[in-house]
């Protein structure tokens, strides 16, 4: 009896774990997430940067943060810069196929005496979850934006 018991309780485990419907996720899903640097303005006070969020991944971007920065310039290339610039009109749940403008002010106080800054190569940023808020699902994108002249 203990033997078909052990049995049962081990197909039942089989389908049971057989049955989930998690998904791994890869990185050429994550690939599939793009930031745009899609406009410049420059203004009195500072340059405000459009970026577009585009998630052609086939998951949800349950939750996520753009941070955006100029990095610091060394002799030998350039390092991150602990000073970043939250991006707004970010959201959650973002679907796939989906587009989000999000935009980032930098002002210009303090920037003409800081020669170190790489202003000409701004980087931007985004980490987030995709499916659900789990540290299993967590993952972070990052690039330097130019201009893409062909939008």
């Amino acid at each position: 009896m203990n033997k078909k018991l052990i049995n049962l309780f081990m197909i039942l485990l089989i389908v049971i774990v057989g049955c989930s419907n998690k998904s791994e996720i890869r990185i050429e899903d994550i690939e599939k997430i793009q930031l745009d640097l899609v406009e410049i303005q420059n203004m009195d006070d500072g340059t405000e940067y459009h970026i577009k969020l585009l998630n052609e991944s086939d998951y949800v971007i349950k939750q996520n943060i753009v941070h955006f920065e100029y990095p610091i310039k060394l002799d030998n290339g350039i390092k991150e810069n602990k000073y970043k610039i939250e991006a707004t009109n970010n959201r959650l749940n973002i679907q796939p196929d989906e587009e989000v403008m999000l935009y980032v002010f930098a002002p210009f106080e303090g920037m003409s005496e800081n020669q170190t800054l790489a202003l000409d190569d701004p980087s931007v940023m985004l980490k987030g979850y995709l499916e659900e808020v789990n540290e299993e699902y967590m993952f972070s994108i990052g690039r330097i934006l130019t201009l893409n002249h062909s939008e």
